[in-house]
């Protein structure tokens, strides 16, 4: 999918936001910081991420897939991608 910058800047704001929280756990670590304050800065970077993946995939089906619907091998392709995609995170 091509993205233009108004659909892009948002993404890779959350993904800035993400390298941040994870420099962050890195200096935590380094300044001997209570566990439970840097468990905490890791379940909020796994959210994150958890909240980038639902977008990327909402934005995934919204276009790429939806654009797919008028060639049914096309179509097909994408939802195995939707499958495998889906089987990854359970695993």
């Amino acid at each position: 999918m091509k993205r233009d910058g108004k659909s892009k800047s948002p993404l890779t704001n959350r993904v800035n936001r993400i390298v941040g929280q994870v420099q962050g756990i890195g200096r935590m670590i380094e300044e001997d910081r209570e566990c439970p304050e840097v468990l905490n800065t890791i379940s909020a970077v796994h959210s994150a991420l958890r909240a980038l993946e639902a977008k990327l995939l909402e934005d995934h089906v919204r276009h790429c897939v939806c654009d797919a619907a008028a060639d049914p091998k096309q179509l097909e392709t994408r939802l195995e991608e939707m499958i495998t995609l889906y089987r990854r995170r359970l695993s």
